[in-house]
């Protein structure tokens, strides 16, 4: 560099180099937002599938519950009827699809809505199937659920067989 007699040289950035650190500093924490963003929407969608997964082992464990040691089934399309002591009183246990949710009703009491406020049911069917050749009898529970939890909608399908014992 020259500089006038007295006066002393002059270090620093020129205006290109400026120009250029700020274009890949621009570029490096732009990358980094869009990675961040992808993490956060990658977050929320499995987060959706952890709150469906959790909600069908409930509800798997209900309809477990109730298909063990019964003593009378009845398995159709959308409802499920089971009769099992409970407190060594014969108990009607009735399982059944009701505006998006999964209603479970002990006798002639009141339907308690087994799902989440924030998961409807959009499917719900049971099937008994006669054993033979050794196998016992089962019944499959199946259903969907959805939510729209994070702002993300997600689905899922679930079935479960359960075979009854005698």
């Amino acid at each position: 560099m020259t500089h006038q007699k007295g006066l002393p040289a002059q270090a620093g950035f020129t205006l290109i180099e400026t120009i250029l650190y700020l274009a890949l500093f621009a570029i490096v924490i732009g990358g980094g937002m869009a990675a961040a963003y992808n993490i956060i929407q990658t977050t929320d969608a499995n987060s959706n599938h952890v709150i469906l997964q959790e909600e069908a082992n409930f509800l798997f464990r209900k309809i477990d519950w109730a298909l063990t040691g019964v003593t009378a089934i009845t398995a159709n399309t959308s409802t499920l009827v089971t009769t099992k002591p409970i407190s060594g009183v014969s108990t009607q246990l009735t399982f059944a699809l009701s505006v998006n949710t999964i209603t479970l009703q002990r006798g002639t009491g009141t339907a308690v809505v087994l799902n989440s406020a924030s998961i409807a049911v959009s499917a719900l069917s049971f099937t008994k199937t006669a054993g033979g050749n050794g196998k016992p009898d089962s019944v499959t529970a199946a259903f969907s659920l959805i939510t729209a939890q994070n702002g993300r909608g997600a689905s899922q399908d679930f079935s479960l067989t359960k075979y009854l014992r005698k």
